[in-house]
């Protein structure tokens, strides 16, 4: 199906990478017009670029701080100045301080809170005016698996992907009576550069991942950023307009099937197995 998006104002945060780039280029690819808002011009230029070539409309207006409101506010301003409205904000910016060796502990929280925290609440109310204005409107919040499913203890960027989720349902309660959806996706162990973060793209990163593929998710196998960028879509899209408040995990069933990391059936080795 084509054409799903065509015409709609999106922009994705986060775009020029990742969840954010997958999503950004499947709504280019159903028609949407696609404002990239990311901090690496270089990065986000490419992206441009390459959904222009494939017949898409991209913007890049100018690098974007998601933890400075201002930042947010312009890229949000220039994007109605332009195209007159914003029907879709598509909220990918997001980064984990864990394994900067030159921050304390209190940094990391303060940074971790900055990005991922308040960058999403900038986010979400830069873009709020115009959705009401015009009754209409579509946010699609990024959390995560590990924000109450966690595999690992990631508590600064945990704990700020939880208040995600609460931004996700009250955003939902108060703006539906302007037309305006809000919903979250909970991305499990998505590979990304994300994990460059975390650690080495070595032997001892493979083993984890796919020790976690193997004993914590169903479907037995890590995840692709185009993995994310499929249910965006269906939440942008009118396939889900009596959808709203949804935080959906998309982890190869971590959160549904498996309850904190293993199921009691599966540790305790009951079950059928012919299944």
């Amino acid at each position: 199906m084509k054409d799903m998006l065509k015409d709609q104002i999106a922009i994705v945060t986060g775009g020029a990478s990742g969840m954010g780039e997958a999503t950004a280029k499947l709504y280019a690819s159903e028609g949407a017009k696609v404002v990239i808002a990311d901090f690496n011009p270089v990065k986000a230029q490419k992206v441009v670029d390459e959904i222009t070539a494939a017949g898409g409309v991209a913007r890049f207006y100018q690098p974007m701080d998601v933890s400075k409101r201002e930042d947010v506010e312009a890229i949000a301003a220039k994007t109605a100045e332009e195209f007159g409205r914003i029907d879709i904000l598509a909220a990918f910016a997001g980064k984990t301080f864990d394994g900067d060796p030159n921050l304390t502990q209190e940094q990391v929280l303060e940074k971790t809170t900055a990005v991922n925290q308040w960058g999403m609440y900038y986010s979400c109310f830069a873009v709020v005016p115009y959705m009401k204005k015009q009754k209409s409107g579509k946010i699609i919040i990024c959390s995560s698996n590990g924000a109450f499913n966690p595999t690992a203890p990631a508590y600064e960027y945990h704990m700020a992907k939880g208040a995600c989720e609460s931004l996700t349902v009250n955003l939902a309660m108060d703006l539906a009576k302007f037309g305006i959806r809000v919903n979250c996706v909970k991305p499990g162990p998505i590979v990304t550069a994300f994990w460059d973060e975390l650690m080495d793209d070595g032997p001892e990163r493979k083993a984890m991942l796919k020790g976690i593929a193997d004993i914590e998710v169903p479907l037995g196998r890590t995840g692709v950023a185009e993995d994310i960028a499929g249910p965006a879509l269906f939440l942008a899209s009118d396939l889900s307009s009596y959808i709203t408040g949804l935080c959906l995990y998309v982890a190869g069933g971590m959160g549904y099937v498996y309850a904190f990391g293993q199921s009691s059936i599966a540790h305790a080795g009951v079950g059928r197995t012919d299944l």
